[in-house]
């Protein structure tokens, strides 16, 4: 299963600084959940438009279950609660795999 999420960060607030902080988080949730997360992939925009998103996470998971095992994994609670007062739109997208 391919499970991607899309951010846009407030103005301003989106720096090389923050996307490690995103990137460090993203890979230690790989680490401690290495059964579900199979790979994980933290992208930066490189095209600035008004329209575009800051940010993609993509991640191939080994299921629903494992969705659900990283939604309520400490590590993602925690950045979630450091950088949603930040994000001015996201959105998410799950497929399978073809």
């Amino acid at each position: 299963m391919i499970h991607m999420v899309f951010m846009k960060f407030e103005a301003g607030f989106f720096t090389p600084a923050v996307f490690q902080r995103i990137a460090g988080a993203f890979k230690s949730l790989q680490e401690a959940l290495p059964e579900q997360i199979l790979s994980v992939q933290v992208l930066e925009n490189c095209v600035c438009r008004k329209e575009n998103m800051d940010l993609l996470i993509r991640m191939e998971l080994s299921g629903p279950d494992a969705l659900e095992a990283y939604l309520r994994h400490p590590v993602h609670r925690g950045i979630g609660e450091e950088m949603n007062p930040h994000i001015v739109q996201r959105c998410s997208f799950d497929c399978r795999e073809q």
